[in-house]
C-alpha cells in the first residue's frame, strides 16, 4: 500500500497529466500545480491549483510551494513535468528539499543540461557519441567557423526557456544548408538577444530516433529502464514525437543508462538518440532531465514512472522492474494530422500508409475510458473535432460539410 503523502505535481500539460494519472490510479492523492489551466486541471485523479508563473514570480512561486507542505501532516513528493518549473525547482532545490520529498539531479547536472553547450561537453566527458557542436556568440566568431562547418546544420536555443521567450514555444529551431543562410539566422538571433547552438544534422529518417527513458534511486540503483521509438514527429525532423511506441532496443537501453550512470544522475530522465544512417552508431540528441511527454506510455507497458518515483522517495524501497510489454503506440492525434499532412506534401507518406502506421494495440495522448473529461476539454477548447474530421475528409477525397 503505498504511503499517504501528497503527490504535487508541477506542470498540467499531457505530460502532467499522464503522471497524474499514474499515481492516482495507485491511490495516491494528487494535487496538479500550473500557471495557467491546462488539460490536466480536467482529470477526476488530479486536484488543482493555480500558481505564481516559475520564472516571472519565482520567488512567490517558492513561496507558494512551501504553504502547500506545511499544510501536510507529512512531507509531500514532488514532481516536475516542465522546463520552466525544473529551472526554479533546481535553483531553490535547499529550500525545497525541507519541506519536500524529492529525488533530482544535483544542480551542476541540470545546469548543464539545461544549457545544450555545456550537454554537449558533459557527453564528451561521459565517452558517449553527440553530434558535432558549436557556438558563436557575435559575428566574428561566426565569420571563423562559418565556411569550415558541416552542413546541413540545425540552429536551436542554447537554453530552453529564454530561447521559447524570445522565438516562441513552437519554433524548435533553423535548418540551413549554406554559410550565408547561416550568417541571416544567426543575424535574426542577435537582434532578439537568443543565445544559439549550430548542430550537424545526423542523417536518417525520424524513426531514428530513439530514448532510453529510465530511473535512478537516490541509492543509485537503476529501478526502470525503458525504450521507445519515434514514428512520427511534429514538425517533421525536428520537433517532439506525436506518434511513438515501445520497442526492445538493449543496446541503445545500455548506451543511455550508461551515459546516466557515468554523470552521477539520479532520479527520472530520458536520453534522446538517433541513429547515424551513414556510421550506424547512437548519437546523443538530449537528456531530458524530467518527466518525457509520452510518459503514460510507460504505465501502459508495465513500467509506472510517477508510482515507482513515489515509494522510492517515501521510503518504500521498491524493486527493480526490467520487463516491459513493446510495440504499444502512442498518439496524439492532432498534432500526427499536421505531422501526415507536412510527410505527405513531401511525397514521404501516403493517406493508407499514414491509417495503417496507426493500427495495433495503442493509447492516446489525452483519451483514456476512465478519465474522459480532459479529453473533451482539448476537443472544445481548441475546436480540434470539427478541424480534425475536415482534414480527414479532405485526405480521403470525401466532402465533408
Amino acid at each position: 500500500m503505498p504511503a499517504e503523502n501528497l503527490a504535487v505535481v508541477l506542470g498540467m500539460f499531457e505530460t502532467g497529466l499522464a503522471v497524474g494519472r499514474s499515481l492516482g490510479r495507485a491511490g495516491i492523492r494528487v494535487l496538479g500545480i500550473d500557471s495557467v489551466k491546462k488539460i490536466g486541471f480536467y482529470s477526476k485523479y488530479i486536484e488543482s491549483k493555480i500558481c505564481p508563473h516559475p520564472v516571472e514570480r519565482e520567488s512567490e512561486f517558492v513561496a507558494f510551494l512551501i504553504g502547500i507542505a506545511k499544510e501536510q501532516k507529512q512531507k509531500p513528493a514532488l514532481f516536475v513535468t516542465s522546463d520552466e518549473f525544473l529551472t526554479a525547482v533546481s535553483r531553490n532545490r535547499k529550500c525545497l528539499a525541507t519541506h519536500y520529498l524529492l529525488n533530482f539531479p544535483e544542480a551542476d547536472i541540470i545546469e548543464a543540461v539545461t544549457d545544450k553547450w555545456k550537454q554537449y561537453e558533459l557527453c564528451a566527458k561521459a565517452g558517449v557519441p553527440a553530434p558535432r557542436t558549436f557556438v558563436a556568440e557575435n559575428f566574428e566568431q561566426l565569420r571563423q567557423i562559418r565556411d569550415a562547418l558541416p552542413y546541413p546544420l540545425f540552429i536551436k536555443g542554447r537554453e530552453v526557456n529564454s530561447w521559447r521567450k524570445t522565438m516562441g514555444v513552437d519554433q524548435k529551431g533553423f535548418m540551413v544548408n549554406t554559410p550565408e543562410e547561416l550568417v541571416d539566422i544567426f543575424q535574426l538571433l542577435f537582434e532578439r538577444g537568443a543565445p544559439g547552438l549550430i548542430q550537424e544534422v545526423i542523417p536518417g529518417p525520424d524513426s531514428n530516433h530513439f530514448k532510453a527513458c529510465c530511473y535512478i534511486a537516490e541509492n543509485g540503483d537503476m529501478l526502470l529502464a525503458f525504450a521507445l521509438r519515434k514514428i512520427r514527429q511534429q514538425p517533421v525532423r525536428f520537433g517532439f514525437g506525436c506518434v511513438v511506441e515501445s520497442i526492445y532496443y538493449p543496446e541503445m537501453l545500455e548506451l543511455g543508462k550508461k551515459f546516466l550512470t557515468r554523470i552521477g544522475y539520479r532520479g527520472v530522465g530520458s536520453v534522446e538518440f538517433k541513429l547515424d544512417e551513414k556510421t550506424s552508431e547512437l548519437k546523443v540528441i538530449e537528456l531530458n532531465p524530467r518527466y518525457w511527454q509520452q510518459n503514460g506510455l510507460a504505465e501502459k507497458c508495465g513500467m509506472n514512472f510517477p508510482l515507482m518515483n513515489f515509494l522510492d522517495v517515501t521510503g518504500s524501497k521498491p524493486p527493480a522492474i526490467v520487463a516491459y510489454r513493446d510495440r504499444i503506440k502512442w498518439v496524439n492525434i492532432y498534432h500526427d494530422f499536421e505531422s501526415f499532412r507536412d510527410y505527405r506534401k513531401a511525397g514521404r507518406l501516403s493517406t493508407k500508409q499514414w491509417v495503417q502506421s496507426l493500427r495495433g494495440p495503442k493509447m492516446y495522448s489525452d483519451f483514456a475510458s476512465d478519465d474522459v473529461y480532459p479529453w473533451l476539454y482539448e476537443l472544445s477548447s481548441r475546436k480540434i473535432l470539427s478541424r480534425s474530421l475536415r482534414f480527414a475528409a479532405k485526405a480521403l477525397k470525401r466532402p465533408f460539410r
